[in-house]
């Protein structure tokens, strides 16, 4: 009896073994994909047309569709099949929405998921980036009762009364990113950001519950990341959306010039009731002051040189200095001396050249082979930018904004109501 007891269990244990065996998927879907081809090159807004089939023995659960970069982390949305049975088969489309997207090597894929396994195939393309085209140059006036925004299209043709400011305006920053623009005013207490297609206020901070004297004395982005420098002895930085993500009170040095980048932010510091200047060197992302270094000059502004290195362009007892600094090192020396007068502003153009906005004129300075050159002379430009979509200046004379070649030669100009006090250029990315 027991022998047959045994038996009966043993046949059951083997049946259900047997059975469990039988149902086990081990089987992974098959999956082909037709279009696109290994190295179809699509453009920035393009959209990636996925042909493909699918298909299970048993059934077909989930199958999609994803553009990946070549660290295969997603760059868009994933376009998901229909499903009916154990065989799909058709088109997915994936829109190319990023803007920001990076020419280079990417990858198409199409994952089929049959509830146990998982089948992925790839196909690599490539995308060419938006190119950096100028959209609009932005311009600030500033009369004694208010400041006015203006708009000049992208042909510098016709200058537009974009807004009311409602504040005075120190400076302008255009966040090309994000199609943004962010005012700072010299003595109002309002820091603002709009939007550059509904012109309506995005974010704004009253830093100051009344206005008394000097509020901001600098402002710079970097990315999604805008910056100021206070009057009040304290530097802050702004997220995307306004959140203040730095707060450092600076002690007895007031900070003034403020550069960023990658790694590194750099601010400007003057010590109170002293005519010292330096520099003080943070880590950009963890915020922690890294050095300093003494300048002997009063800073107006700074240019990236090359990696880790820039350009400090100043006045020392009104005579116009430039300093090659080191972020890295914290170290400097005078790679040249400037003509007598003093330096209003500089930016960078192509390369290792730079455009100097001096008492003389604008000044074209290459740093190698170490060359200077008075392209245009006569006026005092207050605010000089470079135009990297047309390789152009674009220059503020008095209430005249200025487009000229790199050699100085007048392209165009326009007249506004009122002295300009910053500009800056709206590009496609």
């Amino acid at each position: 009896m027991r022998f047959w007891k045994n038996l009966s269990i043993w046949a059951l244990g083997f049946l259900l073994t047997f059975h469990s065996c039988k149902e086990k998927d081990e089987q992974f879907p098959a999956v082909t994909i037709a279009q696109p081809s290994n190295g179809t090159t699509y453009q920035v807004y393009d959209t990636v047309r996925v042909s493909y089939s699918a298909s299970d023995e048993n059934e077909l659960v989930s199958v999609i569709a994803q553009l990946l970069n070549q660290n295969q982390i997603p760059i868009g949305a994933q376009a998901i099949a229909d499903l009916n049975g154990n065989f799909n088969s058709g088109t997915l489309e994936l829109p190319i929405t990023d803007k920001l997207t990076a020419s280079g090597t990417y990858y198409v894929l199409v994952k089929a998921f049959d509830g146990t396994n998982e089948q992925r195939k790839f196909v690599q393309i490539y995308i060419n980036a938006l190119p950096k085209k100028r959209r609009a140059i932005y311009v600030a006036s500033y009369n004694e009762n208010d400041a006015q925004l203006w708009k000049i299209d992208s042909l510098f043709q016709v200058a537009e009364m974009w807004r009311s400011a409602g504040q005075d305006v120190l400076k302008l920053q255009v966040n090309s990113l994000d199609d943004k623009l962010s005012v700072a005013g010299r003595f109002s207490t309002r820091l603002a950001t709009y939007q550059l297609a509904s012109r309506t206020v995005l974010w704004e901070d009253q830093t100051f519950p009344v206005s008394q004297t000097e509020r901001f004395l600098d402002l710079f982005g970097f990315e999604n990341t805008l910056y100021t420098s206070l009057y009040d002895r304290e530097v802050r930085a702004y997220s995307n959306n306004g959140a203040l993500v730095m707060n450092r009170p600076t002690g007895d040095h007031r900070p003034e010039t403020i550069y960023a980048d990658a790694t590194f932010l750099l601010v400007e510091m003057n010590l109170v009731g002293d005519n010292r200047h330096f520099i003080y060197v943070y880590n950009r992302a963890t915020q922690a002051l890294l050095w300093q270094t003494e300048l002997p000059m009063d800073i107006v502004a700074i240019c990236p040189l090359q990696q880790d290195e820039v350009l400090v362009f100043g006045n020392a007892n009104g005579q116009s200095r430039v300093f090659h600094f080191d972020m890295r090192e914290n170290s400097y020396w005078e790679p040249r001396q400037l003509p007598t007068g003093v330096v209003l502003t500089a930016t960078k153009m192509n390369g290792l050249q730079f455009a100097i906005s001096h008492s003389n004129g604008i000044y074209a300075y290459t740093y190698s082979p170490n060359y200077l050159n008075l392209i245009k002379a006569g006026n005092v430009y207050q605010d000089v930018c470079f135009d990297v979509d047309n390789g152009t200046l674009v220059a503020a004379n008095g209430s005249m904004l200025e487009q000229l070649t790199i050699n100085g030669q007048p392209i165009g100009a326009l007249s506004l109501s009122d002295s300009i006090v910053s500009v800056d250029i709206h590009y496609t990315r």
